[in-house]
């Protein structure tokens, strides 16, 4: 899954896109992009908290390799559109960035997985042939009896410089002023008011606060990814903004 710096990233991409005739309130349409991982402020925090909240619940990797799971996701993504979106009033944009956070999510694992599958056909693999995606989910999957280190390995590095850091970034906005602008909000039925504080609290001081934030090895190729994201998110969303 994307970081947090990417999400602000693209949730930034997308307000300079769009502006202010589509997105009214900035503060929740960036605090809707932070929210989903805001999970982790839960207590007693399981992984399939953060499974729910990024609408999960027995999806493996976004439905890479079986179609029929994939459709799962899609489906839920739209009844959540329906039912949180689509029937939100002042905290509208806060329901808009949740969504782009979980398209965001699905984007990039999808996007390293087709990397991974250039790097294995250039090694004389063929994606192509009948079965060979739903083998490799399994291979990149968290089951110690059936993955394989040198895919997971190259998975993860190259998703890794895809992820882009608060130094290399050029925001547009001020992204610690509109986090700090609107606190004490919820997303109904997934994240509290209180995950949604400490998170975003956590970020500000860690990201933006911090003189240890790290520089992304691969500058160039991080903003390629939020600039694609940002487009193919909007594209995708064109039919409800």
């Amino acid at each position: 899954m994307a970081e947090t710096i990417t999400h602000l990233a693209i949730a930034d991409k997308i307000y300079s896109i769009l502006g202010d005739s589509v997105i009214n309130n900035l503060p929740l349409f960036f605090g809707g992009n932070l929210a989903p991982d805001a999970i982790h402020a839960k207590k007693d925090y399981q992984r399939a908290d953060k499974k729910h909240s990024h609408l999960c619940d027995g999806i493996r990797l976004y439905g890479y390799g079986c179609p029929e799971t994939a459709r799962l996701f899609k489906d839920r993504v739209n009844e959540f559109i329906e039912k949180y979106y689509m029937t939100a009033g002042e905290d509208k944009d806060l329901y808009f960035g949740y969504i782009v956070h979980l398209l965001v999510d699905e984007f990039y694992t999808l996007l390293a997985f087709e990397r991974l599958e250039n790097h294995l056909k250039n090694n004389g693999a063929n994606p192509d042939e009948p079965g060979f995606r739903k083998k490799l989910a399994g291979e990149i999957s968290d089951d110690p009896q059936s993955y394989n280190p040198d895919y997971i390995n190259f998975f993860r590095e190259n998703s890794s410089i895809m992820n882009i850091s608060a130094n290399d970034y050029d925001f547009k906005q001020n992204v610690v002023d509109v986090l700090e602008a609107i606190w004490d909000y919820e997303v109904k039925d997934y994240i509290g008011v209180n995950e949604i504080n400490i998170s975003k609290r956590w970020v500000i001081d860690n990201f933006f606060k911090s003189e240890e934030t790290k520089n992304n090895d691969d500058r160039e190729t991080a903003i390629k990814f939020v600039d694609l994201a940002a487009e193919n998110i909007i594209e995708r969303l064109r039919g409800i903004l």
